[in-house]
């Protein structure tokens, strides 16, 4: 088990270099899982499970630590998809430099959600059965190129 940075060495890092991260586009019976955000970046918007990439964490493994930490759901792996780049103003901690992530989107098949339990950095959680033009534009863009919504 990878063990967390603590937060000050965190905040450090976060104002340096990107963060590797995984996110999961979490398919269930054709519906798409996304969670809304209650921290920056992506505050109160929609956006997919995941974070972080631990050191010597497949991404895989990411994937799936990712969302069972977020949901409690465990998935069938289909493909992974990226790299994406994502940059944003603003960043946990007070980072003044804002959020710079490179993202690997992990495409799953989810067949159970009736466990499904949020974490304590989601409001809500909801299935879509299209792309919103409100959403980020990474979220639309990685959802079009897995073809997400055949």
């Amino acid at each position: 088990m990878a063990r967390l940075i603590p937060q000050p060495l965190y905040k450090k890092i976060v104002e340096v270099i990107p963060i590797p991260c995984i996110d999961v586009a979490a398919r269930y019976k054709g519906k798409l899982l996304l969670l809304k955000r209650k921290d920056k970046p992506l505050k109160d918007q929609w956006c997919f499970p995941g974070g972080r990439i631990h050191k010597n964490e497949s991404f895989k493994e990411a994937a799936k630590r990712k969302l069972n930490e977020e949901t409690n759901l465990n998935f069938k792996f289909i493909k992974l998809f990226g790299p994406y780049e994502t940059m944003f103003p603003d960043a946990l901690f007070g980072v003044k430099t804002g959020t710079h992530t490179i993202n690997t989107l992990a495409l799953v098949e989810v067949s159970d959600i009736h466990h499904l339990k949020l974490d304590k950095s989601h409001s809500e959680s909801k299935l879509f059965s299209k792309i919103d033009k409100n959403w980020h534009p990474y979220v639309r863009k990685a959802l079009k190129d897995c073809n997400f919504f055949k």
